[in-house]
């Protein structure tokens, strides 16, 4: 069964209106699409619908491998999605891999090959499996959908969306501009100057499924069609649409905002310090950790965790309630919830119980799949580092309140790399275009 077959027919009926309604506009955006006859469609928007209409969650950070993830009762599907002019067999781009070039480039030879192919390979999957991670997904269910365009038609389709077969790994043609690989189920080319993973896609591909064709009218005038509609809309006083609430974000950095470097043995690398116990000899927890917290956050929003508490004021707190902490429930992208706390003098510190429920979900989801020193004399040199959350582009996490009005509930994901020191200069959190 496809993924598309597991929505209603309302869900599908909705999405395919939505591509007619655009399509049909497409003379507004490119005035390329009345000489060719092929509909415009941005891939934003087709993200947008994808998530309204299949009641989905967008969970694209940045340069992150899935655009959308829809959930089955218990099943989480990554999805990536794609539209391109052309149903023709075709490569297209599927990873921006520019941070890793000090990695790759040194490989770019006809005799290093296959370790060019496995180099490429490894850090696709390494990528992969990190979202897998961030966002509870399986690892042979999630797809890509994709909308090819030809004149006045719309093809919708969905291949798989699987981890590279390294075991079948081979290295295929290399020439001056790129290089070809392939694991028998999928083909793959990197390009060199723009650091890209290309992956073929087409309708003969291996497990591709045609899901529908529409039929699309460009109108002429398009201009012309929306000034009309939009005059009767304020003719008739508009439509009441109820404002969806924005989300209350915070941003917590995953390094020390004042040092701009992560701490090697606390904070995030906590599991990575000595034995607590002087003399013993026990290593510490699995991905033990707790995300140090700017004073400058809570002088900048003092009362976000809670109206009725001012997080500047940790002493007062403590005297009035006799609490030590803050205590709420923080809810993870995988959708697994864990109790919480912000702490520690000042409220410096925000940690989950246990403290690896957090640690473990940032640490795999960062690439590092066993937090935890082998030796407890022996520090470890697989930890999260500057350079590390830059090739991954998050250096941050966000916290919201789903429900404004709910305190006890917080809910986390990954953020851009930058996005802290954004929020705290009161900049717009913008997408990096560059690392699409």
């Amino acid at each position: 069964m496809t993924v598309w077959e597991r929505y209603s027919q309302d869900e599908r009926d909705e999405y395919e209106d939505f591509l007619k309604m655009y399509g049909a506009l497409s003379a507004m955006f490119n005035q390329k699409s009345s000489e060719t006859g092929a509909p415009y469609l941005d891939s934003k928007f087709q993200e947008t619908i994808y998530a309204k209409s299949f009641q989905s969650e967008d969970v694209d950070i940045g340069n992150t491998p899935h655009d959308i993830m829809s959930t089955f009762g218990d099943d989480k599907i990554g999805i990536g999605l794609k539209t391109w002019l052309s149903s023709k067999r075709s490569y297209q781009k599927v990873m921006q891999l520019k941070r890793y070039r000090d990695k790759i480039d040194p490989l770019i030879s006809e005799d290093k090959k296959d370790e060019l192919a496995y180099t490429v390979a490894t850090i696709k999957n390494e990528r992969l499996n990190a979202d897998y991670s961030r966002l509870g997904l399986s690892k042979d269910e999630n797809i890509y959908h994709y909308v090819t365009r030809d004149r006045g038609l719309l093809k919708l389709s969905e291949t798989s969306y699987p981890l590279v077969d390294m075991d079948k790994l081979k290295p295929g043609k290399l020439n001056k501009s790129s290089f070809t690989f392939t694991d028998g189920l999928k083909e793959y080319k990197y390009t060199f100057g723009d650091s890209q993973i290309w992956m073929r896609f087409g309708p003969d591909e291996s497990d591709t499924h045609l899901l529908d064709s529409i039929n699309i009218d460009i109108l002429d005038d398009p201009f012309t069609f929306l000034k009309d509609a939009f005059k009767q809309y304020k003719n008739v006083g508009g439509i009441y649409v109820q404002k969806k609430p924005e989300r209350d974000y915070i941003y917590i950095p995953l390094y020390s905002y004042s040092r701009k470097t992560v701490s090697p043995r606390s904070g995030l690398n906590a599991w990575n310090g000595d034995p607590k116990t002087r003399g013993s000899q026990r290593v510490r927890p699995e991905g033990e950790a707790y995300l140090p917290i700017p004073k400058d956050l809570w002088n900048k929003c003092p009362f976000w965790v809670n109206p009725s508490i001012d997080m500047r004021d940790y002493a007062g707190y403590k005297q009035e309630t006799g609490q030590s902490s803050y205590k709420f429930n923080l809810h993870f992208p995988n959708g697994k919830v864990y109790p919480a706390i912000i702490g520690q003098a000042n409220f410096k510190s925000l940690e989950t119980k246990p403290q690896s429920a957090l640690g473990k979900w940032i640490f795999n989801s960062l690439g590092v799949e066993h937090p935890q020193r082998e030796r407890y004399d022996q520090p470890s040199d697989d930890i999260i580092t500057m350079d590390r959350l830059m090739r991954f582009g998050l250096d941050s996490v966000k916290l919201w309140h789903e429900d404004p009005n709910d305190y006890k509930n917080i809910w986390i994901d990954f953020a851009e790399y930058g996005s802290f020191e954004r929020f705290m200069k009161d900049e717009m959190q913008v997408q990096d275009e560059s690392e699409e």
